[in-house]
C-alpha cells in the first residue's frame, strides 16, 4: 500500500514539477513582480492618503482614484495580450513590462522621498502611477504565457495536443502559484514591511534590476514562440461583415454560405439572438470567394458571444471585489495604523482563491471523471452559483461590521474623552481589526469558486484558439466592473463623505447585498439556459470533446427520465453530415467520422421503433428503453475493442 501511495505522489511530482534552465532564470522575475505586487501596489494608495491633509482627504475621491487605477489596468490586459501574440512577441512584451515597471518604481522613490511619506510630489507620483498601471497590466497576461511557452521543448514526445496543452498549463500553473506563495510569505514575516515607501522602492527597484538583468542572460535558452494571427481578429471580421451585410436574406441552401461542409442553412449554435451573424459567411455573386467569413469564424465568434449573458452576471461580483480594495481597506486602516493587516488580509484573500479553486476543481473531477465532461460543466455552473451566494454573504457581514463601526463612532462622538484618545484608539480598544477577516475569507471563496468556474466554463463552450483568451477577458470584465462601481459611487454620492466615519457605508454594503441577491435569481434564470441537455452536448460533439455515443446514451437517459421524445435528428445531424475529408478545428474529425456509422445505427433503430415507445411512459416501455441503451453501450463498447 505504501509503495503504491509512493509512486502516485511520485507520478504527481513529476507531472506538475519539470525543471529546464529557461525556467531557472525566468522564476527570480516572478519573485520580484509578485513581491512588487503584494508590498507595493497593495499599500500604494495607502501613502497617498496619509500624505493628504484632512482638508484634501475625500473618500470618494480614494475610491475612485483606486477603481481608475485597477479598471484601467484590467481592461488594458486584453489589449497587451494581442499586442504580444500578433505583434511584438512574449519575450518583448516582457522586457517591455518590466522596464516601465523599473522606472515606475524609482519615480515613485523621487516623488514620495527616502523618508517622509508627507512629502509627496503629485507631479512625479501621477506619472509613476500611469507607468505602474501599464506595467502591471502587460506582465499580468505576458509573463505567466512566456512560462507556460517555455514547457513546449519538453512536451515534444507527447502523443495528444490537448492534453499536451492542459499539461503545460497545469505546470506552469504550479510554478506561478509557487512563487507567488514565497513571495507572500516574505512580504507578510520579511523585514520589507517595516521600511518606509521610500526605502521600499528602492530596495524593490534594486531586486527588480537584478532578477531582470539574470533574465536577460537566458535568453539563449528561452523558447520563443513566433507572432501568429490572433483568433480576435477573426471576431472584429465576422462582426464587422456582419454589420455591412445586415440588409441581406438568410440563405436558403447551403451552398450560400462560404465554405459549408454541413447541410444546414444555419450556423452552429443556434441562438436567436446571434442569428444576424450568419449573414457574415453569405457569399454575392459580386464579391471574391475570400471576402466573406467561412462558417468555422462564424461558429468560432457565436461560441463566444454566447457567452455574454453569463458574463453580465459578474458585473455585480466585480462591484463587491471593488469595494474590497477601496472601502475595506479604508476600515483597516481606520482601526490600525499598522500595514501588517492590509497585507495579512490580501494575502488571506488571494490564498483563500487559490486552495477553494484547488479543492472544487478536485472534487468535480473526482465525482464526475474525465470523460463525462457535459456533466462536468453542469457542475461549474454549480460552481459559479455558489459563489455568487458568497458574494450575497461577503456583503452581509461587511454590512454588520460597517454597521458596528458606525455605532462606536457615535459613541465616540457622545462621550467626554475626544482630548485623551482619538478616534482610531478608540476604535482599536472596542474593535479588533482582525474582524474584517471573514468578509475577506468570503472574497476568497467568491472569486474561487466563481471566476475559476467561469474559466472552466469558458474553456468548454469556446474553439481551442479561443479557450486561452478566458483569463484576459475575465480581466477585461473586472475592469467594466470597476468602472461601474465609480458610476455607483458617484450616484449614491449622498453616502459618502470626506472622511470615513461621517459615510454610511452600511448602506452602501447593503444596497450590494440586495443586488446580490437579485444576481443570484437572474443567474439562476441564465444558468437554466446554459444547462439544457442538447445544448451542452451539442458543443461537445461539435468540439469534439466526448464521443457521439456518450451523446446518444445521455439524451436516451435523459429525455427517458423526463418523458420525452427520442427523436435523434437534431442531435445526430451535426455529426453526420460532416465529410470525412473534413479538416474542421473545432474538434477531432477522426474521431466523429469513426463514430458516425455507429451512431447512424442507433438512431434508426430509435425511429424504426418510435411508435411503441415514444407515446407510452408505462414500465413496460420503460424497460425497453433502458435494454436498447444498455446495447447500444454494450454494442460501441465492442466496436471500440475491436477497434484497438
Amino acid at each position: 500500500m505504501k509503495l503504491i501511495v509512493r509512486q502516485q505522489c511520485w507520478g504527481t511530482f513529476r507531472y506538475y514539477v519539470v525543471f529546464t534552465k529557461s525556467i531557472l532564470f525566468i522564476l527570480g522575475l516572478i519573485f520580484s513582480y509578485k513581491l512588487v505586487e503584494k508590498t507595493f501596489l497593495n499599500i500604494l494608495f495607502t501613502h497617498l492618503t496619509d500624505a493628504w491633509d484632512e482638508k484634501d482627504y475625500d473618500l470618494r475621491r480614494f475610491a475612485i482614484l483606486v477603481n481608475v487605477h485597477e479598471g484601467t489596468s484590467a481592461v488594458l490586459v486584453m489589449f497587451f495580450a494581442f499586442v504580444a501574440d500578433v505583434y511584438t512577441g512574449r519575450f518583448r512584451m516582457v522586457v517591455f513590462s518590466t522596464t516601465l515597471c523599473i522606472i515606475g518604481l524609482l519615480l515613485n522613490c523621487v516623488a514620495v522621498g527616502w523618508e517622509d511619506a508627507e512629502q509627496l510630489k503629485l507631479e512625479l507620483f501621477c506619472p509613476a502611477l500611469g507607468l505602474m498601471t501599464l506595467a502591471e497590466a502587460a506582465q499580468t497576461v505576458t509573463l505567466q504565457a512566456f512560462l507556460e511557452d517555455q514547457l513546449r521543448i519538453r512536451l515534444k514526445d507527447a502523443t495528444v495536443e490537448d492534453d499536451d496543452t492542459g499539461r503545460r498549463r497545469q505546470q506552469s500553473k504550479f510554478w506561478w502559484t509557487f512563487v507567488s506563495f514565497v513571495a507572500a510569505i516574505f512580504s507578510l514575516f520579511g523585514p520589507l514591511q517595516r521600511l518606509s515607501f521610500g526605502k521600499l522602492a528602492m530596495v524593490l527597484t534594486a531586486l527588480m534590476g537584478a532578477c531582470f538583468f539574470f533574465f536577460l542572460l537566458g535568453f539563449k535558452y528561452y523558447n520563443c514562440i513566433a507572432t501568429t494571427e490572433s483568433p480576435l481578429t477573426d471576431v472584429g471580421l465576422v462582426i464587422l461583415r456582419a454589420i455591412k451585410k445586415r440588409n441581406l436574406d438568410y440563405p436558403l441552401t447551403p451552398e450560400h454560405l462560404f465554405d459549408n461542409s454541413g447541410n444546414d442553412t444555419q450556423i452552429w449554435p443556434h441562438v436567436p439572438w446571434l442569428r444576424w451573424l450568419d449573414r457574415a459567411a453569405i457569399v454575392q455573386e459580386n464579391e471574391d470567394a475570400g471576402r466573406p467569413a467561412t462558417v468555422e469564424k462564424v461558429k468560432g465568434v457565436k461560441l463566444l458571444l454566447k457567452m455574454l449573458p453569463l458574463w453580465s452576471n459578474f458585473l455585480t461580483l466585480c462591484l463587491v471585489t471593488a469595494i474590497g480594495s477601496t472601502f475595506f481597506f479604508e476600515e483597516a486602516i481606520s482601526i490600525s495604523d499598522k500595514l501588517f493587516p492590509i497585507l495579512f488580509f490580501t494575502n488571506l484573500q488571494r490564498f483563500t482563491e487559490f486552495v477553494v479553486s484547488a479543492i472544487s476543481t478536485l472534487i468535480i473531477e473526482k465525482l464526475i471523471g474525465q470523460k463525462k465532461k457535459h456533466k462536468a460543466q453542469r457542475m461549474e455552473l454549480v460552481r459559479i452559483g455558489i459563489g455568487m451566494l458568497c458574494c450575497v454573504l461577503c456583503c452581509t457581514v461587511a454590512w454588520a461590521n460597517a454597521a458596528h463601526r458606525l455605532r462606536l463612532v457615535q459613541k465616540y462622538n457622545m462621550i467626554e474623552i475626544k482630548s485623551h484618545t482619538t478616534i482610531q484608539e478608540f476604535l482599536n480598544e472596542n474593535m479588533s481589526v482582525y474582524r474584517l477577516t471573514p468578509q475577506y475569507l468570503l472574497l476568497g471563496l467568491m472569486g474561487g469558486l466563481s471566476e475559476e468556474g467561469l474559466q472552466n466554463f469558458f474553456e468548454s463552450q469556446v474553439s481551442e484558439s479561443l479557450s486561452r483568451f478566458g483569463p484576459p477577458l475575465g480581466e477585461c470584465m473586472m475592469g467594466i466592473g470597476k468602472f461601474l462601481s465609480i458610476l455607483c459611487i458617484l450616484i449614491f454620492s449622498k453616502w459618502f463623505h470626506k472622511g470615513l466615519n461621517d459615510s454610511r457605508l452600511d448602506e452602501y454594503y447593503a444596497l450590494l447585498a440586495v443586488l446580490s441577491f437579485a444576481n443570484v435569481i437572474v443567474y439562476c434564470w441564465v444558468g437554466y439556459w446554459y444547462k439544457d441537455d442538447t445544448f451542452l452536448l451539442s458543443v461537445d460533439v461539435e468540439m469534439g470533446n466526448i464521443n457521439a455515443d456518450e451523446v446518444v446514451d445521455a439524451t436516451l437517459e435523459s429525455r427517458s427520465l423526463h418523458g420525452q421524445p427520442l427523436s435523434h435528428r437534431s442531435l445526430s445531424h451535426r455529426t453526420a453530415s460532416k465529410p470525412k475529408d473534413s479538416t474542421s478545428s473545432w474538434g477531432d474529425n477522426a474521431a466523429q467520422n469513426s463514430s458516425s456509422s455507429k451512431q447512424s445505427q442507433v438512431t434508426s433503430q430509435a425511429e424504426n421503433d418510435q411508435d411503441p415507445l415514444l407515446p407510452s411512459k408505462s414500465t413496460k416501455n420503460y424497460l425497453l428503453l433502458r435494454a436498447v441503451t444498455a446495447f447500444s453501450r454494450l454494442s460501441s463498447r465492442v466496436a471500440r475493442e475491436r477497434s484497438d
